[in-house]
């Protein structure tokens, strides 16, 4: 069994013979209650997820927490956050890398006064 990714990569699936089994009856039973494509589609969005683990870690996508910095860091220096660092978790960091600094030197505002009375 193979996972064909693109016209150019195609990866062998290392199943074992109980597993090759269960997928078979598996892909019987879908076929049987017409719901083989829907069984295509649950498979398709299993194999997406593990891939994304696949990658090596300046390849993936760049956590929600990493995302909200770089996006602050633009919008409080107005700078235009590069397409590559929404995508790329390495170009994010970079981006983080090289303008947090400036964040961190602009001036703050004083807090407002407290009302004690």
């Amino acid at each position: 069994m193979q996972l064909l990714l693109d016209d150019d990569s195609d990866v062998p699936l290392p199943l074992d013979a109980p597993t090759r089994e269960a997928w078979l009856v598996q892909c019987g039973r879908a076929e049987g209650a017409g719901s083989l494509e829907r069984l295509k589609r649950r498979l398709a969005q299993c194999f997406a997820l593990s891939l994304v683990e696949c990658l090596d870690a300046d390849l993936k996508p760049p956590t929600e927490a990493q995302l909200s910095y770089a996006t602050d860091i633009a919008r409080q220096l107005g700078l235009n956050l590069p397409a590559e660092a929404i995508r790329f978790r390495g170009e994010a960091m970079a981006f983080i890398r090289r303008h947090a600094p400036a964040l961190r030197d602009l001036p703050r505002a004083p807090p407002p006064p407290r009302d004690d009375g």
